[in-house]
């Protein structure tokens, strides 16, 4: 006789405990939809394109920086992502600063991509242009965040931060344009089909 009232109650109580909770332990209740495997940084050199015709490449061998992100998604989430955001931190160390000049300077960058599906491998990658690495010095650390419809299901650094340092990125303000998406750069058409598909860019 009293079985809806007693449910009604435990259902109230049940959403006041999720408003009263942390949301790290809220998160850690949701199910794993996507799974960073690895996020490394290298320097490469740009592919090299032969055309018949026009002015001859000066062959400049320039190093970029490469970011690169491997992930998993998972079975427990959609069946399609219809739109994944890839948030990019990188940090960049210059040990012999011009005067008036910082050390330490973190860029930040997006890459976005389309109609993911689950339970598949990935990867994602950005880049950073030889004459900003020659400007700004040699990279010092690196975080990726992965949202999908606004919320935050990932994320990773490299290397590790000291604990001390947390998410040294939410720490600081980034300057935005210096981190390219892979459509911006030489490496665009290699391995084309080892990356998922990227929205056009908004007019």
């Amino acid at each position: 006789m009293h079985t809806p009232y007693l449910l009604r109650t435990g259902l109230m109580a049940a959403v006041l405990l999720s408003f009263s909770l942390p949301a790290e332990l809220l998160a850690q209740q949701m199910p794993e939809i996507l799974r960073i495997r690895r996020l490394e940084a290298d320097t490469v050199r740009a592919p090299q394109y032969t055309t018949r015709g026009g002015p001859a490449a000066q062959q400049r061998q320039r190093q970029w920086l490469e970011i690169k992100t491997e992930f998993q998604t998972s079975r427990d989430g959609p069946e399609w992502f219809n739109e994944l955001t890839f948030t990019y931190y990188v940090a960049m160390r210059n040990n012999n600063p011009a005067e008036g000049d910082r050390p330490l300077h973190v860029f930040s960058g997006e890459s976005k991509y389309i109609n993911v599906a689950q339970n598949q491998r990935g990867q994602s990658a950005v880049y950073l242009h030889p004459s900003t690495l020659d400007r700004y010095g040699e990279f010092f650390r690196a975080a990726v965040v992965i949202s999908f419809q606004g919320r935050m299901i990932a994320v990773e650094h490299t290397p590790s931060a000291a604990a001390a340092d947390g998410r040294w990125w939410e720490q600081v303000s980034p300057q935005p344009g210096l981190v390219l998406p892979r459509r911006h750069t030489p490496f665009a058409m290699i391995n084309f089909d080892d990356f998922e598909a990227t929205p056009l860019p908004e007019r």
